[in-house]
């Protein structure tokens, strides 16, 4: 079953209302040299429980820079212009039952490794925005804590399009928890990535979206209402990141942060009693968090971001996250190429293969040609009629 051309139109716009520029990637063009002072983004030393307005706490520092200001009005790289032809492995995998599985970290992160423009080099730039970004989240739980437990209370997932006061306070409990920019778009307008870089990343993200969105409408007897949804959870992807990764590191301290924060109802007592560390098999784990996180939900509003504001304080600095580590951008067939011309001729590989990245562009293209015309004839074979 496909969308009709009114349904698309619909999606579109209650997404846009929804989510803003951050969901349909509106990358200002950034400059083509790093700003070293604002790529040193550090987060600032223990402080108080943060204050920060949340509307502003997601949104990067903007640069200012001459470059920046010339790129300014410039459009981005085009698709024709990024190393799409590389070989690279995609973030659209099936499983087992032949579905695309959905990506539970996030899609920005894992494409860093799958796009070929990015290498070891580019890591050490990048970990200071990400634990800033990290920080800049937790803050947003933190003070929204309220809309993010009614949004992710099954909300999203029994929403009905048809019900559209419904439909409008979801979008309201959004609104606060969505970033302003993708960590893609943070990176490209801090300087970090280049345009190629940076297209190359948001063009891979991009390309598992849609394939998950074209899986939807051809599979399921609602799509707009499924797509929406993929739509709406893929908003908040970066804030429940933060938001469970601080449970998981209350989890295992929650007695003495319960007792530091003077907490003493009921409901605080029985969550205290859950502190135990994390077990290593991934299963158990899974069912160990959701014990606790059943049991957290029990507080009140104030109790949690008690907790979730004297565990941060408690750590040596409040805004470095221990869920943050070091990123590994290299796969086997990977090559650093961030300091050589290789995606302008040739690339070897580790295992001694070898490709000319300017004759496979053309094998790629006829391809992905053939690729798209069987896809029309598959759509037109499902369905004859344009509005099913």
């Amino acid at each position: 079953m496909k969308l009709n051309t009114r349904q698309c139109w619909l999606m579109a716009g209650l997404a846009m209302g929804v989510l803003g520029s951050s969901a349909v990637a509106q990358v200002a063009p950034p400059p083509t040299q790093p700003v070293k002072e604002e790529a040193e983004y550090v987060p600032p030393v223990k402080q108080a429980a943060p204050t920060a307005n949340p509307a502003q706490a997601a949104q990067p520092t903007k640069v200012q820079s001459t470059q920046s200001k010339r790129n300014a009005g410039q459009e981005g790289l085009s698709k024709a212009s990024l190393p799409t032809s590389t070989p690279y492995p995609k973030l659209a995998t099936k499983g087992k039952d032949g579905k695309i599985k959905r990506l539970t970290e996030l899609p920005d992160i894992l494409a860093f490794t799958s796009n070929p423009t990015i290498g070891p080099k580019s890591v050490e730039a990048m970990m200071p925005v990400l634990y800033g970004r990290r920080a800049r989240f937790e803050r947003i739980i933190v003070d929204n804590l309220d809309l993010y437990w009614l949004v992710t209370d099954g909300r999203i997932e029994t929403m009905n399009l048809n019900d559209i006061q419904n439909m409008a306070e979801i979008a309201e409990m959004i609104k606060p928890l969505v970033g302003r920019t993708t960590l893609s778009q943070e990176l490209l307008n801090r300087g970090i990535l280049t345009r190629t870089q940076g297209g190359m990343n948001e063009y891979i993200v991009n390309e598992y979206k849609q394939a998950v969105t074209a899986e939807i409408q051809f599979e399921t007897e609602d799509p707009l209402s499924e797509v929406m949804r993929f739509v709406l959870k893929d908003s908040i992807h970066e804030p429940s990141l933060a938001y469970k990764a601080m449970v998981a590191e209350a989890s295992i301290k929650i007695g003495d942060i319960v007792k530091k924060a003077g907490l003493t109802s009921s409901s605080a007592t029985a969550v205290a009693k859950l502190q135990r560390p994390l077990n290593k098999d991934a299963a158990t784990q899974k069912a160990q968090l959701a014990e606790f996180e059943n049991a957290f939900r029990n507080l009140s509003v104030d109790e949690a971001m008690a907790v979730f504001t004297t565990m941060r304080n408690s750590r040596k600095n409040p805004d470095i996250s221990p869920a943050i580590k070091p990123l590994n951008v290299m796969h086997d067939r990977k090559v650093d190429i961030s300091d050589s011309d290789a995606m302008q001729g040739t690339i070897e590989y580790r295992d001694g293969k070898t490709i000319d990245t300017r004759k496979t562009s053309a094998a790629h293209n006829a391809k992905m040609k053939e690729q798209n015309e069987q896809f029309e004839k598959k759509k037109q074979g499902k369905s004859s009629n344009p509005d099913d």
